[in-house]
């Protein structure tokens, strides 16, 4: 479980082959994949993993920058906007929850890239469609957790997450009883 970095130490991606491969053996030892009619085929099937997880990163970096809880964030930080631009979400501040990251773009490339590859969209009930809606949930619930709780990026981008960078989004789940909630029963 590490992330992919450059020579400059830039991340690349958030996930190794190896931990997309962890995350459903069977997919790959079914070996449904087969490269070899492709016409830019991979070196390797790790390679090719390893390309979607950096497209995943990009994906998952992009996802992170449009939510609502990026602003939310840079404006308890005091990062404004400036002229329409929304600041880029930089890979390389996150000091903690690594692991959390790994996960969440090893479903994303599941859900996305390998799956939809082997899958029978004809029937809902085929294992594939359904593990696509499994990682989804997957995927979804941890960005929604991490984008709730930034303990773990540093915005300063030093080496550590100071107590004054950390902002924790509550969820709003209280019931309310206002006019457009009221159903009536005649």
């Amino acid at each position: 479980m590490a992330f992919i970095v450059d020579g400059g130490g830039n991340v690349l991606a958030y996930a190794e082959a190896l931990d997309v491969r962890d995350k459903d053996q069977r997919l790959f030892e079914a070996n449904e994949f087969d490269f070899t009619n492709v016409p830019d085929t991979p070196g390797s099937l790790d390679n090719y993993i390893e390309d979607l997880t950096t497209k995943s990163t990009a994906r998952i970096n992009e996802k992170i920058r449009a939510s609502a809880n990026w602003r939310e964030y840079l404006n308890y930080m005091g990062v404004g906007l400036t002229s329409g631009t929304i600041p880029a979400f930089v890979p390389n501040n996150i000091k903690s929850r690594k692991a959390d990251f790994t996960d969440m773009c090893s479903y994303y490339t599941l859900k996305e890239y390998l799956l939809p590859k082997v899958a029978d969209f004809g029937n809902p009930e085929s294992p594939e469609v359904q593990k696509i809606t499994y990682y989804e949930n997957k995927f979804e619930n941890l960005f929604t957790e991490l984008t709730s709780m930034w303990d773990w990026y540093s915005q300063d981008g030093d080496a550590t997450v100071e107590d004054n960078e950390k902002f924790i989004r509550f969820s709003r789940s209280r019931r309310t009883r206002g006019k457009s909630n009221v159903v009536r029963v005649r």
